[in-house]
C-alpha cells in the first residue's frame, strides 16, 4: 500500500477512535489536503491557517470539537496533521514547526 495513503488512513482511524463513531473518511482528508493546496497558491499562509483553524468546525459537531480539545491526543493528532501538510508540501518545515509550536 502506498504509504501517503497509510498516513490518511492512520489519521483518520484516529480521530474516529478519539470520537468514539466513524466521523470521517480518509478520502475526505485527502480532498482537505488538496483544497489547502489550491489555498495557499492563491491566497498565502494567512489564508490557509484561516481555513485550517475552522475546518474541524465544518466537519465535526460542536460537541465532537470539544471532545477533541479536550483529548489527552489532542497535540499528537494536530501533529500529524501538520507533517502530513509538510509531507504534501502545503506547508514547508520550518512553517510546520512554527505552527507546532502554536499548538
Amino acid at each position: 500500500m502506498n504509504p501517503d495513503k497509510v498516513l490518511y488512513m492512520d489519521l483518520a482511524r484516529t480521530i474516529n477512535q478519539t470520537l468514539g463513531r466513524k466521523a470521517i473518511h480518509p478520502e475526505r482528508i485527502r480532498q482537505a489536503v488538496e483544497e489547502a493546496k489550491r489555498i495557499k497558491r492563491y491566497g498565502g499562509t494567512a489564508e490557509l491557517i484561516h481555513y485550517a483553524t475552522h475546518l474541524y468546525e465544518t466537519w465535526f459537531t460542536p460537541e465532537e470539537v470539544e471532545m477533541l480539545k479536550r483529548s489527552p491526543r489532542k497535540k499528537e493528532l494536530s501533529y500529524r496533521m501538520i507533517d502530513l501538510l509538510i509531507l504534501e508540501k502545503v506547508l514547508t518545515p520550518a512553517q510546520g514547526m512554527m505552527l507546532k509550536r502554536m499548538v
